[in-house]
């Protein structure tokens, strides 16, 4: 794109005082052809209004401005020519969309706007009309939805090989390093105002003393503790050591006590700034390569989801090749 594409971008943006149609005639120009259909750069600020404006305030300078807008422009020019492509594929598959999911995506679009006025005379200068917007919501959903049908197509014909897998996991083995971690329940009594953390302490301690006794971690945690998770026996899940204490998943107290105790063990009562904790420690795992019976389920779907990829834009190629698209930016 010219440098004066940019120029009728900023026009767009800041004509909003102007005549809808002194700004049509700034922005009309086709930038590209799919068939017989055109794209219109009318269409395309359309699209790109609110995203327009926000950059010629925050950009750093006029070319920073006219760069940025170069570049939404040409990946907005794009992704319309794909639209128009898979809505005629969405409209051969007889797909259709619920009123009510364009309703709520033009009430989220609406937003975007600082007030109903200014969305209504964007709207009157772009040469719109409410029920024309709705519209392109619609084929903008068709087209989506066409292409997740497409997607989830080609997953499924997808398949993976053990020796892919393999491989996979030999290039990216810093992919499954895995940290030192730990996999906890807790207990945890808040501080409370007006009472006396030794107080509380004591409460902690006749709750150790009935696990030391022999009493269900789990059960105790649904009955006594006040943190997330209670309902589920205390469930903490895994937890990261930080590489400098205090940097990992708990503060640093907790942090220490934790990795300081075996497997199946449970923690020393730790005060926080918070209250009181009791952590169990069901399971341990030493910082190392996850292997690759533990990492097939993560990489098996990676590699589906790969070469789907390839092959949809494939047959999106293929479409444009068909659909003698043309661009005059």
């Amino acid at each position: 794109m010219n440098r004066s594409l940019a120029g009728l971008a900023a026009a767009v943006v800041l004509a909003g005082l102007g005549a809808a149609t002194a700004r049509a005639e700034l922005v009309d120009q086709v930038v590209a052809t799919v068939d017989t259909e055109v794209i219109l750069l009318s269409d395309i600020m359309a699209e790109l209004g609110p995203e327009i404006r926000d950059l010629r305030v925050t950009a750093e300078s006029e070319q920073a401005f006219n760069q940025a807008v170069d570049k939404r422009i040409r990946a907005t020019v794009d992704q319309a020519i794909e639209s128009k492509i898979l809505y005629r594929e969405a409209q051969l598959a007889a797909l259709d969309i619920d009123d009510d999911i364009i309703e709520k995506q033009f009430q989220e679009l609406k937003k975007l706007y600082p007030s109903h006025e200014e969305f209504l005379k964007e709207l009157e200068a772009s040469g719109e009309s409410m029920s024309d917007l709705r519209e392109r919501l619609r084929k903008q959903f068709l087209a989506r939805a066409m292409a997740a049908r497409r997607m989830d197509q080609l997953e499924k014909e997808v398949v993976i090989s053990e020796s892919e897998v393999a491989q996979y996991y030999h290039d990216h083995q810093e992919d499954f390093s895995r940290p030192e971690r730990a996999r906890c329940r807790q207990i945890f009594l808040p501080l409370e105002e007006g009472v006396s953390p030794d107080i509380v302490r004591a409460r902690m301690e006749e709750v150790k003393r009935e696990v030391a006794a022999g009493a269900s971690f789990a059960e105790l945690a649904e009955a006594f503790s006040k943190a997330a998770g209670a309902e589920d026996g205390g469930i903490i899940g895994w937890v990261v050591r930080g590489e400098t204490p205090g940097q990992g998943d708990l503060v640093e107290a907790l942090e220490k006590a934790v990795f300081a105790t075996e497997e199946g063990g449970i923690t020393d009562i730790v005060q926080t700034d918070f209250g009181f904790h009791l952590v169990k420690v069901e399971k341990r795992e030493e910082a190392g390569l996850a292997s690759l019976d533990e990492v097939r389920k993560e990489i098996e779907p990676r590699l589906r989801t790969q070469a789907a990829g390839e092959r949809y834009k494939k047959w999106i190629a293929e479409l444009r090749k068909r659909s003698r698209v043309r661009t005059f930016i």
